[in-house]
């Protein structure tokens, strides 16, 4: 795929998995951008056109379909093949944002941002997590599906929802 000011989909995948960590400031990005090789101006050039073409629906997607798997890859490097987050702390920030989110009790409503900011996180780090564990512990019949970490995940999620919502069992 062609690129945008000198930016094509695999080195804007990467820098995205870098700047995961910048809550989408622009100077930190630019920053990354440039000890990258990529001037500012190029990098807000290319974020804004890969941006608007992967949300452009005569796309269908393609573009976000190849973007993934390179940027994904990116992630796992720069984490030399670590998780993101504990098993454990997914579980319990995957059970604060359905229930939070979505809450039977609306005293409990809250945005999804507000219940990642409660824990320090940016929805881009919550796209990493729930990338690396979503397929470890939901899809059956996915390849790196564990059944053991799908236990241990669902106790979590219950237990966690059972103390949001003040359920003894």
């Amino acid at each position: 795929m062609d690129g945008f000011n000198g930016v094509d989909l695999a080195k804007y995948a990467k820098l995205c998995a870098l700047m995961i960590h910048t809550g989408n400031d622009e100077a930190k990005e630019i920053a990354i951008a440039e000890v990258n090789g990529v001037k500012g101006p190029d990098w807000l050039a290319a974020k804004k056109a890969w941006t608007a073409k992967m949300s452009d629906p005569s796309d269908m997607g393609k573009t976000a379909m190849a973007f993934f798997p390179i940027y994904q890859k990116a992630q796992e490097e720069m984490r030399n093949g670590k998780e993101p987050i504990s098993l454990e702390n997914y579980a319990r920030l995957f059970a604060e944002i359905n229930v939070r989110v979505s809450p039977k009790d609306p005293a409990l409503k809250m945005e999804r941002s507000a219940v990642l900011a409660k824990f320090g996180f940016t929805e881009s780090q919550y796209l990493e997590f729930n990338t690396y564990w979503a397929h470890i512990v939901g899809d059956a019949n996915h390849p790196r599906f564990d059944k053991a970490k799908h236990e241990i995940f669902a106790g979590i999620v219950q237990k966690t929802s059972d103390e949001i919502y003040g359920i003894k069992r």
